[in-house]
């Protein structure tokens, strides 16, 4: 049982050395209509980025700072999603190993504009989107450990998160992948996940009194394009991972 977008795009970190200057095209990064293209490389002063570039001229349009660049370095370690117009394309990418963002921008008058990336779990799953919150919110690893090493006290965390643009239906309609691990402790949330995850009761170390639960979510949904660069989630459905033979 792997799953979790192949936990994460699976593997180590990947890093490419780049000369200072050099971009390279990331996975699927040139458009359909060949007029741009998503690069990623260092510029001359050593800092890394992802650009939006004109692939005629090979002249960088825009930073394309919402884009996660945590982690990997290598250009094929970066998706990118093209809507066939050529005017939308979503962008996924590592922040870390356990979690990879979707970046979605419209593109217009040779600029990149971010999108508000839809979030399919509370669409699907409203009642366990309830419970998260009833039990004080979801932290993820960061903001519990923000402070000090010891961490928040916590009823709820997220632990991994992947998210990315599976394919366009037409040019304001698309569908995206969403895969999800949470843990939540006293209170059993199987009921609240439907077809969409499972919950695996664990023991917690930390504090045996409380029943922790290890929760997995995996779907997929179709989205539309709005106004002002908003999206809502039209549809979902679940996902069943698939088994693996070793």
């Amino acid at each position: 049982m792997l799953s979790l977008a192949f936990v994460v795009q699976a593997g180590a970190t990947a890093m490419y050395d780049y000369k200072p200057g050099e971009f390279l095209v990331i996975d699927g990064g040139t458009s359909p209509d060949k007029k741009f293209s998503i690069v990623s490389g260092e510029n001359k002063a050593g800092e890394f980025g992802v650009y939006l570039r004109d692939a005629q001229t090979k002249k960088l349009i825009g930073q394309l700072e919402e884009v996660a660049t945590g982690l990997d370095s290598a250009p094929d370690a970066y998706h990118a999603h093209w809507a066939l117009d050529s005017k939308h394309v979503g962008i996924t990418s590592r922040a870390d190993r356990h979690w990879a963002d979707n970046a979605i921008y419209r593109i217009e008058n040779r600029r990149a504009y971010p999108v508000k990336t839809p979030e399919l779990i509370c669409h699907a799953v409203p009642e366990f989107c309830r419970l998260t919150k009833e039990l004080g919110g979801a932290l993820t690893e960061d903001q519990i450990y923000a402070e000090d090493t010891l961490g928040k006290p916590w009823k709820a965390r997220q632990n991994s998160s992947y998210s990315g643009i599976v394919k366009w239906i037409s040019p304001t309609r698309f569908v995206v992948s969403e895969e999800s691990q949470w843990q939540v402790k006293e209170r059993d949330p199987s009921a609240t996940l439907g077809q969409y995850g499972e919950a695996e009761k664990l023991e917690d170390q930390s504090d045996e009194s409380a029943a922790l639960y290890h929760v997995s979510f995996n779907a997929e949904g179709e989205c539309e394009l709005l106004p002002a660069d908003k999206t809502r989630v039209l549809s979902t459905q679940p996902v069943k991972e698939q088994e693996t033979n070793e």
